[in-house]
């Protein structure tokens, strides 16, 4: 991890909420693509940092604490995985490795180096974007790297 820069607190915070948790999470918002909301602090634990696209930053916040409170206990998700633990009626979310890491700039900032999981969301009947009958635009949570032959 990088030292602190006494002359960023934005940087000081993010170093400060990994140091108190083990990881924090950064939100994103452009106003041409969908928002998104990403790990920083797996790294340091021998993961991968977990994104989510397209939800709402508090339920994309709870999902990815709950994940890092997972990880920091030991658990490891990987691409091709799937868990219906986080749910509630048990739905799916998948993991996808995320080739698309140019938003994790945080990452890169604490870190020198991105690897990422995409934590990817059921829709509402739980089916996943590359099932069919998805029911959510494609554009909701765009796709950061190959689906698995495992999903197809």
């Amino acid at each position: 991890m990088k030292p602190r820069d006494s002359n960023d607190p934005v940087f000081n915070q993010l170093l400060s909420l990994i140091e108190e948790h083990g990881w924090a999470v950064r939100h994103v918002c452009a106003s041409d693509e969908p928002a998104f909301s990403y790990t920083v602090g797996l790294t340091a634990m021998k993961h991968p940092e977990i994104v989510m696209e397209g939800l709402p930053f508090e339920v994309a916040q709870a999902f990815l604490n709950l994940m890092g409170e997972e990880v920091k206990a030991g658990r490891r998700f990987s691409p091709g995985s799937i868990t219906t633990d986080h749910t509630e009626p048990p739905a799916p979310i998948a993991f996808i490795a995320s080739e698309n890491i140019a938003g994790l700039t945080a990452v890169a900032d604490v870190y020198g180096k991105v690897e990422a999981l995409q934590a990817i969301w059921s829709d509402s009947t739980g089916r996943l974007p590359w099932e069919p009958s998805y029911r959510n635009a494609a554009d909701t949570q765009p796709l950061l790297g190959p689906v698995p032959e495992s999903f197809a």
